[in-house]
């Protein structure tokens, strides 16, 4: 049998989309070990000023003028408007991505982040190219950047989700429900004295999980500040991604509470294990993570945009809480500690509402998609059904 070849397409290490993408390239490899997988990071088509320019707008209206952002995401006028302007940066990147094709030779082409399956999606059709395109979403809904005639599947984390592009038109055939992609190390189950060991925490004390995404993004000081003013003893575990100041700020202060600070780790599913609770942005990734973990979440400083998206998704599927303010935390974090029946309670929804084998349900889609012949517009696939773990495959 000829290999099978993916190309999986994400924007910026140290997100949700990588993190989404890696997990299905493992879980691939897992599945088919002779296949060919890889995985490139969008923004490489486009030019460094482009590149640069998308970056700093973003980072500089979501710090700064939110309400700015949030006018701005998922706004149809403001989708029109740019339609223009996208074109061009299309073509301006169809040169690049061409040479990435006939490198690669993809059977499958999967995009975790919407900006690269726009691209795709635009060069298909100009193209006539008819390789299947899958587009994975890694939030809880969708905005109008990800709908495209020439996708053929989208994958989608809920059945809420599959009714927003139904509605949008898109055929009901082309939308799977899957959940959305975790790295299948949070399938793992570990000793929680083991890892209370290995980060220096004990089991009795409530160890308060803090994160604000790979970059260490939100008002993080604010909150760590207020949770130390807990009157019981517990333990704040600060992961601080690649926000250099933010980690220098914790390890210089002094603190009533053992607090823990982490750079950016891999070793987060072992974290979310002996968690108590998890104090976060709403990111879709980390809270398919806690989900698959059924840690509580309590939600802060959520994204405008995407992740306000998820805060209500979630909140309406009563999955977390939310505090609206550093302030509010501390109460908030003290009301589920002063009641075991409440956070039972969302474990327990969190247990209901998680797909933990996402990565491997759409593992196996993409893997079908490959072995059909790629002729004209392609059929998506069978519905395999869920997919159940052996323990051995868990190793």
């Amino acid at each position: 049998m000829a290999t099978r070849r993916f190309l999986l397409i994400y924007i910026t290490t140290h997100s949700g989309h990588h993190r989404a993408s890696a997990a299905i390239e493992h879980t691939l490899l897992r599945l088919d070990p002779h296949a060919s997988v890889v995985a490139v990071d969008g923004f490489q088509y486009v030019s460094p000023l482009v590149r640069w320019a998308i970056s700093r707008s973003y980072f500089s209206l979501i710090r700064h003028q939110p309400d700015v952002w949030e006018y701005l995401y998922d706004n149809p006028v403001v989708h029109r408007r740019v339609q223009h302007l996208r074109a061009l940066l299309h073509r301006y990147q169809a040169g690049k991505l061409q040479r990435l094709l006939e490198t690669v030779r993809p059977d499958v082409i999967a995009c975790t982040q919407a900006y690269p399956c726009g691209i795709v999606a635009d060069f298909k059709k100009h193209h006539h190219l008819s390789i299947p395109v899958v587009g994975i979403l890694t939030d809880y809904a969708p905005h109008l950047y990800w709908f495209h005639d020439t996708v053929d599947l989208y994958v989608v984390p809920s059945e809420q989700v599959k009714q927003r592009f139904v509605i949008s038109g898109v055929a009901d055939h082309r939308v799977r429900v899957t959940g959305i992609p975790i790295d299948p190390r949070f399938l793992e189950r570990h000793e929680p004295e083991v890892v209370a060991r290995q980060f220096d925490l004990t089991l009795d004390q409530p160890i308060i999980l803090i994160m604000g995404g790979g970059a260490g993004f939100g008002r993080i000081r604010e909150i760590v500040l207020n949770l130390d003013g807990l009157p019981s003893r517990c333990q704040l575990v600060v992961l601080t991604g690649t926000n250099r100041p933010l980690m220098t700020w914790v390890q210089s202060q002094r603190f009533r509470h053992r607090v823990v600070p982490l750079s950016y780790t891999d070793e987060v599913h072992k974290l979310m294990e002996i968690a108590t609770v998890l104090v976060s942005k709403p990111g879709g990734l980390t809270t398919s993570e806690a989900l698959a973990k059924h840690l509580p979440l309590i939600i802060v400083n959520p994204i405008p945009g995407q992740e306000a998206y998820n805060a209500r998704f979630l909140l309406s599927q009563g999955a977390a809480v939310q505090a609206w303010s550093p302030e509010a935390v501390r109460q908030t974090v003290r009301d589920l500690l002063d009641n075991p029946e409440q956070l039972q309670a969302l474990r327990r929804r969190n247990a209901e509402l998680s797909h933990p084998n996402a990565a491997f349900d759409i593992a196996k889609l993409l893997i079908e998609l490959a072995d059909r012949p790629q002729t004209g517009h392609p059929t998506p696939p069978v519905d395999p059904g869920p997919i159940h773990l052996r323990e051995a495959d868990r190793q």
